[in-house]
């Protein structure tokens, strides 16, 4: 056994699947290459091979079953603890019983699995709502900070959404973003430049909606536990909703 590491991405993670497999050997960790992190013996590194990636996701969709594959993929994006060890003994099961692994939902190499996809899935589904894009120099830009890597998930969705417009989707915290063209769409790693600011007539149009959304509201029946509950506070950040309205 030996700890291999590898470039961070998905595509990375499946070729170093390949790799230790067909080096017989089941790692005992898996890091990030380049990171830092010390090591007790020299690691054993996964190069990228997006070709090889493609090969092995589609074996893994056809012997685990694409639901089985695709919720180890969800659980790779999640913010879960040793998250690649965690997916990698999940498929390394998964390859013996297929599909019927997910009936084994108290194994301890499967529940963590299926909760970590299924906060991923709840949090994307809450960003669908909850991201708020604002008109800086002619572009849609929307910050916001998901415990989730969440860019893959919520770019195809805004491309057929807001597909006759240029947006930004800023990861903040994990400092990259979904870049959009009309009918074209990549992540790379990304930071706005200082001095830009949203346009008069966006300022004009967020007062408005913090207008409207203070303006609607009935004093009488608000609810703050409830409203936490379906729009939680970590997110009140990115909200203009959640501003004081302009004087």
């Amino acid at each position: 056994m030996a700890t291999w590491v590898y470039d961070g991405s998905f595509n990375g993670f499946l070729c170093l699947l390949f790799e230790s497999a067909r080096a017989g050997e089941q790692p005992e960790a898996i890091g990030h290459a380049g990171s830092g992190q010390p090591f007790l013996w020299p690691p054993k590194e996964a190069r990228t091979d997006e070709r090889l990636a493609k090969q092995t996701g589609d074996v893994l969709r056809r012997r685990l079953s694409a639901p089985v594959f695709t919720r180890g993929y969800y659980a790779f994006l999640s913010a879960l603890k040793e998250r690649e060890m965690s997916v990698y003994t999940y498929y390394n099961l998964a390859w013996t019983l297929g599909k019927s692994v997910d009936r084994l939902l108290t194994d301890p190499r499967v529940l963590p699995v299926h909760e970590a996809s299924r906060a991923v899935l709840r949090e994307r589904h809450r960003f669908l709502g909850l991201l708020r894009f604002t008109e800086i120099g002619g572009v849609l830009y929307a910050p916001f900070e998901p415990e989730a890597d969440l860019l893959q998930l919520l770019a195809g969705h805004f491309s057929t959404r807001l597909g006759n417009e240029k947006w930004i989707i800023h990861d903040l915290g994990r400092g990259k973003a979904a870049i959009y063209a009309p009918r074209l769409w990549r992540i790379a790693d990304f930071s706005l430049p200082e001095g830009i600011a949203p346009s008069r007539r966006e300022e004009a149009f967020r007062d408005l909606w913090k207008e409207y959304f203070h303006s609607i509201a009935v004093r009488s029946r608000e609810n703050p536990r409830l409203q936490r509950q379906f729009m939680p506070k970590k997110y009140w950040k990115h909200l203009p909703e959640k501003e004081p309205p302009a004087e």
